[in-house]
């Protein structure tokens, strides 16, 4: 492997780049930001939360309470919209507001839990500014990558999240089993389940600025990783750890390349979105177990269920993946105290008694789903010791590594007692570490067993290996300052003769200024020696899969936009599975026969167009299944997903057939009118005022 900046045949040495962020763009990212922030942050704020942990957990309690009502809001009758989720909120804070209110008045304020050292006003704004710094990075990553806010990710995942958008915005629907209805909506088909908590905000953001999906997907997008990077800051300040070691964790994540492939690939934006929120399960439980009493570990307790009901209706596997994740914090806080154990388990135990409560719709779908999980699987096509190696240099689907990273983690390691009640990260980091080596590396049926509730799909688990990892990587910058500080106070006594014995003495002011020096200093070596966090080499990850193509290109984005003028309203159009045509609804409203790239478990008539559409005129079946579906439209596209994919068998030769006419047609679209077998055209209605254009292709196969 070599070091990032080495050139490669994928990327080369380049500058970073700039993106062109209009003003509309930037009101679209502030209404989402204000979105996540204010209703949870007020939800925070009467549950009793206070600085970097209400801040952070904000968007957690939005995502909690926003899955929560739109299922109930569609059990109620109630249509999902800004105003419904506005209200859900209200009565939220007000409820909760008021019981925490009748409780003081009859009982008094409970005791308060155990005292968190402070941090300084100089390291709190320290901290600040690291976060802004870490946030203003992520967005230009992923801005840098896919040039602008409303480029249409070129992957698998996110056309399902903008149909199920679109879908709920139109509908109302609010339900768990709603969004399934763009693809898998066929009378007497299972119902698909999938949390919709992400959905839900996103359309809330969408009705309210009017702005494209793929606009509103990419403004939550470039977020993910400020989010995660307040996530690392509030844990480490909840378990008292030193500034330096929060701010160089918050700029270590974000630079992470492992971070950035679950937002180009797929893009996985739900899961992604709990990978960002996970750390704060940990700062949540920890509260709860402070709680000096039964009376005091109400409030926490509901703000814990809470979390995890956010976390739930994010995706379930983002909940498994976050009590793992907090597992090491309790064996390392119940090893030396094991009396502790049995009333802290029967507060956790309780709280997750309410959560599922809470979340009893999504905790019955998540079981309906679970038997689908054997269906996906990946290659395990890495050796062990390739895949620790990709851990441990920060390596993972690429011919670079993360070299500084890899060092100040090693320094980490190396200094890895001093981490004091922070050392659970470690063991964390090595049970999903576990787990990608034996997704990457072993094609057993017991290791697709272990794996499967991440789809054994190691990009998931790397990514989960790495949060942790960068609270060792900010702790290796830390001893490090603190290493500069020892050695610059030795330097000042010596200077004024002071005895060796007395050594290092320097006064309480001297060492203030010297520990505010050092950590800027050192902070700003991390980001000069990480080339300014990565910024480039993360860029050129996130530039694939977006822009021109492949599956969607700008010429079918005006040819959908036209399509939708010509077919009217209720009626569905035919298309390919494996194009770009499965974007026509999100983007115009036009829905179309395949909602979405995957075909599993797809109805009869669909399955049956697919494979025999062009036997129209002979088959009755087909012409039946036109009918049943209300089809009178045939949509093709030139670009494919996959670079291997084909036409499907039942749209093929339509060129040549003669119940079909031209409609539009640009160099990357058409469109088909069915017409009735036998029916005979003039010349002037075959060619409809449409221009010849070149035959679009089959495929590569």
């Amino acid at each position: 492997m070599r070091e990032q900046d080495a050139p490669s045949p994928d990327q080369k040495k380049s500058n970073v780049i700039i993106p062109q962020l209009g003003a509309a763009d930037g009101v679209v990212v502030i209404a989402y930001v204000a979105t996540l922030l204010v209703p949870g942050g007020l939800v925070g704020l009467v549950g009793g939360l206070r600085g970097w942990t209400l801040v952070a957990t904000a968007p957690m309690f939005t995502y909690a309470v926003s899955g929560i009502a739109g299922p109930l809001c569609s059990t109620l009758g109630i249509r999902w919209s800004p105003l419904s989720w506005a209200l859900a909120f209200v009565v939220l804070v007000v409820v909760v507001g008021g019981l925490r209110l009748l409780v003081r008045r009859r009982r008094g304020t409970p005791p308060p839990g155990p005292a968190i050292p402070p941090w300084s006003l100089a390291a709190q704004l320290a901290v600040v500014a690291a976060a802004v710094v870490a946030t203003g990075t992520g967005i230009l990553v992923i801005l840098g990558g896919i040039r602008t806010l409303g480029a249409i990710p070129q992957d698998w995942d996110a056309v399902f999240h903008a149909n199920g958008i679109r879908y709920i915005a139109e509908t109302g629907d609010g339900s768990l089993y709603g969004m399934g209805l763009t693809n898998w909506y066929e009378p007497g088909a299972p119902p698909i389940f999938y949390p919709n908590a992400y959905h839900l905000v996103a359309t809330v953001v969408y009705e309210m600025t009017g702005a494209t999906i793929p606009t509103v997907l990419n403004a939550q997008t470039v977020l993910i990783p400020g989010m995660l990077a307040l996530s690392l800051v509030a844990l480490v300040r909840r378990y008292g750890g030193r500034p330096i070691v929060a701010a160089a964790a918050a700029l270590a994540v974000v630079a992470v390349s492992s971070v950035y492939d679950l937002l180009w690939r797929g893009p996985l934006l739900p899961f992604a979105t709990g990978v960002a929120l996970t750390p704060l399960l940990v700062v949540l439980v920890v509260d709860l177990l402070d709680a000096p009493g039964l009376r005091a570990a109400i409030r926490p307790g509901l703000l814990f269920a809470l979390g995890m009901a956010g976390l739930l209706c994010l995706h379930p596997a983002i909940l498994i993946g976050a009590v793992l994740f907090t597992l090491p914090a309790l064996v390392q806080r119940w090893w030396s105290t094991p009396s502790r154990v049995p009333r802290e388990v029967g507060l956790l135990v309780g709280g997750g008694v309410v959560a599922a409560v809470g979340c009893a719709a999504q905790v019955g779908g998540t079981l309906t789903t679970a038997g689908t999980l054997s269906a996906v699987t990946w290659p395990a096509d890495q050796t062990v010791s390739t895949a620790v190696g990709e851990i441990l240099t920060f390596g993972h689907g690429s011919d670079t590594v993360q070299l500084w990273l890899m060092a100040f983690l090693l320094v980490g390691l190396l200094a890895y007692r001093s981490l004091g009640a922070l050392r659970w990260t470690g063991f964390t980091a090595a049970v999903f570490g576990a787990l990608f080596v034996v997704a990457a590396a072993s094609s057993a049926p017991w290791a697709k067993t272990i794996t499967s509730l991440w789809w054994n799909d190691r990009w998931r688990l790397i990514a989960l290996t790495a949060v942790p990892l960068c609270i060792v990587v900010g702790h290796g910058v830390g001893e490090l300052q603190r290493l500069l500080v020892t050695g610059l106070a030795r330097i000042a006594d010596a200077a004024r003769h002071r005895p060796p014995e007395s050594l290092p003495s320097a006064s309480p002011a001297t060492r203030r200024v010297l520990a505010v020096a050092t950590s800027v200093l050192v902070l700003l070596a991390f980001v000069v020696l990480t080339r300014g966090l990565y910024v480039s080499r993360d860029q050129a990850r996130m530039m694939q899969n977006t822009g021109n193509g492949p599956a969607v290109s700008h010429l079918e984005i005006t040819g959908m936009e036209e399509i939708a003028k010509i077919v009217p309203p209720g009626e569905r159009v035919l298309n390919d599975r494996g194009d770009g045509s499965t974007w026509l609804y999100a983007l115009t409203g036009v829905e179309s026969v395949a909602g979405h790239y995957d075909g599993f478990r797809t109805g009869p008539d669909a399955a049956l167009l697919a494979q025999s559409f062009n036997r129209y005129p002979d088959d009755p079946a087909v012409r039946a299944a036109v009918q049943q579906l209300d089809i009178r439209y045939v949509q093709l596209d030139a670009g494919f997903l996959r670079s291997d994919a084909t036409r499907e068998p039942g749209l093929t030769g339509l060129q040549n057939a003669d119940w079909l006419t031209v409609v539009y047609r640009n160099p990357d679209v058409v469109l088909y009118r069915i017409d009735t077998p036998g029916t005979e055209r003039t010349s002037a209605e075959v060619r409809a005022g449409v221009p010849a254009g070149p035959l679009l292709s089959d495929g590569s196969g």
